[in-house]
């Protein structure tokens, strides 16, 4: 029997030690969840041998870095990690008594149907079950027998608040952390909008989504076309990548703020990603384009305008784009910009949120291992759509 010693915060022992079948544990950035809950899993699966356990995660390409954070750390502390396998492949980590654990994400819900589990740990619940039929259709049934832990921070009242009404759930904040330090929350009042910090820091359920966007349903409609129409003003923005992140490409007509054009792609080089800007230029005939002009894509502004094309340089630094997003943010409170339903889009706009930087400041940015390219495409589109053609530079962004 392997006896593992292991402090557990108090406060967070109460939630650990919980025999309930189903625990909901909603609590702020950096409370220690993720790591306690995985020891939690472990124990359970290494006291009871031959039984099986579910881990699901956002992503999928997350899963191996949570072995290799989390679980190869502690198995290896506990000294069995040499005598455990994981399968990369397949992601199952079989333990030396004969218990496993599945690695499942909610990007690929299809990989984890079919299967009966003993014990399970829902992490990153706010992300995960922004959609209902994560948990309806593919996870209550594998876990309706299953000791579960939903554990995350909120985002809106999505189906993660909706299992917290019904189950015991227990409410962790910044200030229970000794993860955070009194100047650092207070940094992060003074940095973060009111209803993100109660939020993010507080692991407080806020009405309506809760997110850096809202009323993006109301947004959404219009259709994406191929070719202009006539007598109208179209605008265009351009968020630079080549190789992991996208380069997106928008296009928006001035007079009604509606995206009409839409191009996302990767892995493309510089020339053939100039001569694909330049023909969707002419095309539509664009009155102005803004372009990402920082770092590599400062060369591709240079080359494009000595195409004669109308291009707006933008060059991204903290505060640039802190201005950028709250100026997308502001236009969509106020239903002031629409775009058609793209799916890419939409998740990045939902999921999109604040990231804590090392030295305690915040950014905005997609959760880690996901994009945030549309979503700057579209707020670069915006800040054109603003500016009417002019030619302001990032010192006259207005901030919100």
């Amino acid at each position: 029997m392997i006896i593992y010693k292991h402090k557990i915060p108090l406060f967070l022992k109460e939630a650990i030690q919980d025999e309930s079948q189903v625990v909901c544990v909603k609590a702020g950035r950096r409370t220690g969840k993720t790591y306690n809950f995985v020891i939690w899993l472990l124990v359970k699966l290494l006291a009871n041998n031959n039984t099986s356990g579910l881990w699901v995660d956002t992503r999928h390409s997350n899963l191996d870095k949570y072995i290799e954070r989390y679980f190869k750390p502690i198995l290896t502390s506990m000294g069995i990690w040499g005598q455990c396998s994981y399968n990369q492949q397949k992601k199952i980590l079989t333990l030396n008594n004969g218990s496993y654990i599945d690695f499942a994400s909610a990007e690929r819900p299809e990989n984890m149907e079919g299967f009966g589990y003993d014990y399970a740990v829902l992490n990153e619940a706010g992300i995960i079950l922004k959609k209902s039929g994560i948990w309806d259709n593919t996870i209550y049934p594998m876990v309706k027998q299953a000791q579960t832990r939903i554990i995350g921070t909120p985002k809106g009242k999505n189906k993660f608040h909706q299992l917290a009404t019904m189950f015991k759930t227990y409410t962790f904040t910044c200030y229970d952390s000794p993860f955070w330090t009194e100047e650092e929350i207070e940094r992060a009042k003074t940095e973060m909008p009111q209803e993100v910090f109660r939020q993010e820091m507080l692991a407080e359920f806020i009405d309506g989504d809760g997110s850096v966007f809202r009323n993006i349903q109301q947004c959404i409609g219009g259709e994406l076309l191929s070719k202009p129409k006539d007598n109208a003003t179209y605008f265009m923005a351009v968020d630079l990548a080549k190789h992991s992140d996208f380069t997106v490409i928008t296009i928006g007509d001035y007079e009604s703020k509606q995206l009409v054009y839409f191009d996302r792609f990767n892995q493309i080089d510089w020339g053939l990603q100039k001569t694909r800007i330049k023909d969707i230029y002419t095309r539509f005939n664009v009155h102005q384009c803004v372009i990402d002009a920082t770092g590599v894509g400062d060369p591709i502004y240079d080359d494009l305008i000595n195409n004669n094309m109308n291009v707006v340089p933008f060059k991204f630094t903290s505060s640039s784009k802190q201005a950028l997003i709250s100026g997308l943010s502001v236009a969509m409170d106020n239903i002031m910009i629409k775009f058609p339903y793209i799916a890419t889009l939409v998740n990045e706009l939902e999921i999109f949120g604040y990231e804590q930087r090392r030295d305690g400041s915040f950014r905005y940015s997609a959760p880690e291992g996901y994009h945030d390219d549309c979503v700057i495409s579209l707020a670069l589109l915006n800040h054109a759509f603003k500016q009417g053609g002019g030619s302001a530079t990032v010192e006259d962004i207005e901030f919100f």
